[in-house]
């Protein structure tokens, strides 16, 4: 994936982005993150008419336009829930809670989960819903300091404190967040919203209930996790941490984009990343944990 600001406007950018198909796009990206313009003669300009690669290579030109423009000139416009570097900074401010905050403000979204497995009855929003459907339980994470304010940027100072190509994976804990050479990383949870709950029963049948807001700007993280059996993981508090990383792997992927040597495991990320994983062509199932991956290059 490569891309190129070539024009300067009033109210954004004009970039050429060649895709991981060698098809080149000419894509406009407003200040506030607005597409208003791609142009390119790769594929159909319709997407009813685009295969599902198709359609996929589309979509991963757009969001690497505007993480190019994000990185480059500076702009928000990059989607909150969907920048690296917010959902690192969300990703350490939890990694640092301690265990009783951590419990507080997200043990609510524990017991649902386990509700699944411990012969309660489980709670959902939706009437016609069964506990066997598919299921996705979120919460929005709001963080301050602004981590789109760092400079250098948030993920690149994360990213500094390993070895480039020789270093591997590996989920920061507490402890290793608490050491001082990540000081300059001190974010903190200014907010945690409610549980907000996705149900699917089959294709196009996508039922959503979102609780209230709690403060009045996007999400810098959403945590959205499916039910799985607790007996398989040993803290809780750490499989989130955990998810959030896998997200960040996902962003990357989503962009036809090779993840960072720090990110490049397997687990449950971003449900859309999920899907588009599973029936686009592009990506392996990542999502899975017990997935033998054979290439993290997106194609």
């Amino acid at each position: 994936m490569k891309a190129e600001i070539k024009k300067v406007t009033d109210d954004g950018f004009g970039l050429l982005v060649v895709d991981n198909n060698k098809v080149e796009h000419k894509i406009g990206v407003c200040h506030n993150g607005e597409i208003d313009g791609h142009l390119q003669d790769g594929y159909p300009d319709k997407a009813t008419k685009r295969t599902p690669e198709g359609n996929e290579h589309v979509n991963q030109a757009r969001r690497y336009a505007k993480w190019h423009v994000y990185r480059e000139r500076g702009y928000d416009t990059v989607t909150p829930p969907e920048n690296p570097d917010r959902i690192l900074a969300a990703l350490v401010a939890i990694a640092r809670l301690p265990e009783d905050v951590f419990n507080e403000q997200f043990g609510d979204l524990q017991a649902q989960i386990e509700s699944h497995y411990d012969n309660t009855p489980v709670d959902l929003p939706f009437p016609d819903a069964d506990p066997d459907d598919v299921l996705v339980y979120r919460k929005d994470v709001y963080v301050q300091p602004d981590p789109v304010e760092f400079e250098p940027p948030v993920l690149d100072q994360y990213l500094g404190h390993f070895e480039e190509e020789s270093g591997s994976p590996e989920i920061p804990s507490k402890g290793t967040l608490d050491s001082t050479e990540f000081d300059t990383l001190n974010f903190e949870i200014e907010a945690v919203s409610d549980m907000h709950y996705l149900h699917m029963d089959g294709p196009g049948s996508e039922q959503t209930k979102r609780s209230a807001d709690p403060l009045e700007r996007e999400p810098d993280a959403t945590i959205e996790l499916v039910p799985f059996d607790p007996d398989e993981i040993e803290s809780f508090h750490h499989y989130v941490v955990s998810h959030l990383a896998y997200q960040i792997r996902d962003c990357f992927l989503r962009m036809g984009v090779k993840p960072p040597v720090a990110f490049r495991q397997t687990g449950w990320g971003k449900y859309r990343a999920f899907h588009e994983q599973k029936f686009r062509p592009q990506y392996e199932n990542y999502w899975d944990a017990t997935a033998d991956i054979q290439s993290w290059e997106p194609k």
